[in-house]
């Protein structure tokens, strides 16, 4: 008689709902209880489930992100929306939207989540009156006091003037003044007859100093077929950092971004920035998510993981702002927050 081999034993990943409900929300004020949802991971198999969620968005934060459930049991895990992204308040009111992908030996879910926005109490605040405002006015009131003093002082001046002046000598000056304003026109060459200059091909000559800041990095939107693909164009930047390619990922950033980054007196910036990133031992890509084309720069949400040489790993989301240069074409980090 012929016996099968019994089945492996396998982890089985089982969630208690595919969609979030964060309930009613406000910008300012959330209601109490509102703004956290909860997900139970139970393992329902025969083997040690082991897996991690993945947020696909940067308004939701989960604790904790990791899991390991022995069979039979399960987890809790607590998303909450984070008050500083001011995206969960403008692009996402009630709606929903895919949030998180988990991923395990047992099987991979993806998460959804709403909430709802209550307009009668995003009442916006009231500025309050500076104390700088209050105490410029008394002087605003007195520079005014001494600017009409000294027009009244010039006034009486001018008619004095006038009585002492006679009649002849103020024509003259009149004529003087006229004649040597038709001369000055007679010397100077009028905007159209430049331009006829030009056309005729004796365009006037540039200084080097005016030509060299004509090539300057140009911002979105661009035509996307001509340059990189901005999620992989992140991905690179932090893959040239862990082959200690430093001097490709220090030119990936834009003049703007190695000033606010390494420019720290006598040091050399390049030196700085390499000197930092030898104390990272790499750094994982969770996800870069592009948001539009059609703004100015663009904005990639991103989420990383840093791995440090002295074994310390850390979380990091920040909102990258990518603008094009046409010159080399390629794309440039421009700023992070």
């Amino acid at each position: 008689m012929y016996i099968q081999d019994p089945p492996f034993p396998q982890a089985q990943l089982v969630i208690s709902t595919r969609t979030l409900d964060f309930g009613i929300l406000t910008k300012d004020e959330p209601s109490e209880g509102h703004g956290i949802a909860t997900l139970i991971i139970a393992n329902e198999g025969e083997k040690t489930l082991v897996g991690r969620i993945a947020l696909q968005v940067a308004w939701v934060s989960v604790t904790p992100p990791d899991f390991r459930i022995n069979p039979g049991e399960s987890s809790e895990h607590v998303f909450r929306i984070r008050t500083n992204a001011e995206s969960s308040w403008t692009t996402h009111k009630l709606g929903s939207n895919f949030i998180a992908l988990i991923n395990s030996n047992g099987g991979s879910e993806t998460i959804g989540g709403f909430y709802y926005s209550d307009p009668s109490r995003n009442k916006p605040k009231k500025n309050p009156i500076k104390l700088w405002t209050i105490l410029s006015i008394p002087i605003a009131l007195v520079m005014i006091a001494g600017m009409i003093y000294f027009l009244s002082n010039a006034a009486k001046a001018s008619k004095v003037h006038t009585k002492l002046t006679s009649i002849a000598q103020i024509y003259t000056q009149a004529a003087q003044t006229y004649m040597a304003s038709i001369a000055a026109e007679t010397t100077l060459l009028p905007v159209s007859a430049v331009i006829d200059e030009t056309k005729t091909g004796e365009a006037p000559l540039l200084e080097p100093s005016a030509t060299s800041s004509i090539q300057q990095p140009t911002y979105t939107p661009w035509p996307v077929a001509s340059f990189p693909n901005v999620e992989e164009f992140i991905r690179s930047y932090y893959s040239a950092l862990q082959n200690d390619e430093y001097e490709k990922a220090w030119w990936m950033l834009s003049e703007k971004m190695q000033i606010a980054c390494c420019y720290q007196g006598g040091t050399l910036p390049f030196d700085i920035y390499t000197a930092y990133w030898k104390t990272v031992d790499y750094v994982e890509v969770v996800y870069a998510y592009l948001q539009a084309y059609d703004v100015n720069p663009a904005e990639v949400n991103v989420a990383l993981i840093y791995h440090n040489a002295d074994g310390t790993s850390e979380e990091a989301y920040n909102t990258f702002y990518i603008i094009a240069d046409a010159v080399r074409n390629t794309l440039l980090i421009d700023e992070i927050k």
